[in-house]
């Protein structure tokens, strides 16, 4: 089935306002330093036996802009858990009144955090599973349980095909932004936390919910500007942009000397 396209997700952000459409609810949907806070809502639920589904509404109605709404994550399980309260003309109704009150013209930036919400959005949730899950993966070996026995004190998982970490360059380019911010971070005197090299991939994780290498090819690009936002936030990079010193390759300039 078919989601919702990048430019319906890029408006929906731009007339929300970057904030939870519940009444009196000022949580952002997405903060400032890229942690997603929101979620995209469906309206009229995108499948059959979910809240306020409507049999009758086209794939195209049903991740149309009319049929969805941005909610932080503790609104959007409630009014998915009370569809007789929240009813399709409440939740409509409170969306309008969030492009009223808070509503903008689209911004470059909204299709970065178009692409964030969408990959949020397509993660696979299974709930009280007691069988197998196979995903895209034709001669995967299935079982109930799988034990793995080796010599070694860890198992190493291989990236899978259509992976950041299984594209080399690409790979390669994310390891480039990770050390350039690493290499700015750590020369901060007067940073709040102590500077940790780790850090830096474990906020890549919570907030794009896998180690950066298992990502699907298609959240490079979101993982791209988040890691070249954080550069960018840095003193050392603000000190060079402020002389006109670039603290980063582009990936097209990057790739052009990887070779």
């Amino acid at each position: 089935m078919a989601g919702p396209s990048e430019k319906t997700i890029k408006r929906l952000f731009a007339v929300s306002g970057n904030l939870c459409a519940f009444p009196g609810c000022s949580l952002p949907i997405v903060e400032s330093i890229g942690t997603i806070t929101g979620e995209i809502c469906h309206i009229r639920a995108q499948s059959e036996g979910g809240p306020r589904f409507d049999k009758a509404q086209t794939d195209e109605e049903r991740n149309g802009f009319g049929n969805l709404v941005l909610l932080c994550r503790r609104h959007h399980k409630m009014v998915d858990a009370e569809p007789d309260v929240y009813s399709v003309e409440a939740l409509e109704e409170i969306k309008s009144i969030r492009e009223r009150e808070k509503g903008r013209p689209e911004q470059a930036t909204d299709s970065f955090y178009a692409k964030i919400l969408l990959g949020d959005l397509r993660r696979i949730e299974v709930n009280n599973n007691s069988g197998n899950v196979v995903i895209d993966s034709p001669g995967t070996i299935l079982a109930k349980t799988v034990n793995v026995k080796t010599t070694r004190k860890t198992v190493k998982v291989q990236p899978a095909a259509g992976t950041i970490g299984a594209n080399q360059v690409e790979s390669r380019y994310i390891q480039h932004l990770i050390n350039r911010y690493n290499e700015f971070a750590r020369t901060d005197k007067i940073r709040a936390k102590k500077f940790s090299y780790g850090a830096i991939s474990k906020n890549i994780e919570t907030n794009f919910r896998a180690a950066w290498r298992m990502l699907a090819i298609e959240d490079f690009g979101p993982l791209c500007v988040y890691l070249q936002q954080r550069i960018g936030r840095t003193r050392v990079a603000k000190s060079n942009a402020s002389k006109g010193i670039k603290s980063f390759s582009s990936f097209e300039e990057y790739s052009q000397t990887a070779g």
